[in-house]
């Protein structure tokens, strides 16, 4: 009986706000500056914190089958850049279904998914209510390499 490995890159968060960051922050809030910058920090801060609690998909969803069409992209969206894909997979049941992939990462993490077509993938998501699949975890099941969507960046 054959071991079926998966092999999970360990993504260690980055953080955006780095221990210099904090020491310009406290010499705003002994300024007068903090009145006009310190509002427009923390909303921008919020922005991003609930942007990337948004991104996460939940896994209500399975599909497997093998990519036919992919297209990678990577985002830069005010500074939070975004690793995008589209995929189109054929299913087992000969249904081609369109797939979207999209990970929030950091400046030193922009790792692009190896899929290329007639790899098989394991998927987990949801579908949305076009029929979209947007993707939560994917296993390439022809390398054994592991993807998942969770942001592998933090605000602070």
């Amino acid at each position: 009986m054959e071991a079926n490995t998966c092999f999970v890159a360990l993504e260690k968060k980055e953080k955006l706000v780095k221990w210099y960051g904090w020491i310009v922050i406290l010499f705003i809030c002994m300024t007068p500056l903090v009145i006009v910058l310190l509002p427009k920090l923390m909303i921008n801060v919020n922005r991003i914190h609930s942007l990337l609690k948004n991104s996460i998909v939940p896994e209500t969803a399975v599909l497997e089958g093998q990519v036919t069409h992919y297209c990678w992209n990577r985002v830069n969206d005010g500074g939070l850049v975004s690793i995008e894909g589209e995929m189109t997979v054929t299913s087992k049941e000969n249904k081609t279904v369109q797939c979207l992939y999209k990970k929030y990462v950091g400046p030193n993490w922009q790792q692009i998914p190896d899929f290329l077509p007639s790899h098989q993938l394991y998927l987990t998501g949801s579908f949305q209510d076009d029929g979209v699949f947007q993707i939560a975890s994917a296993r390439n099941l022809s390398t054994q390499q592991m993807y998942t969507t969770k942001p592998v960046v933090s605000v602070y």
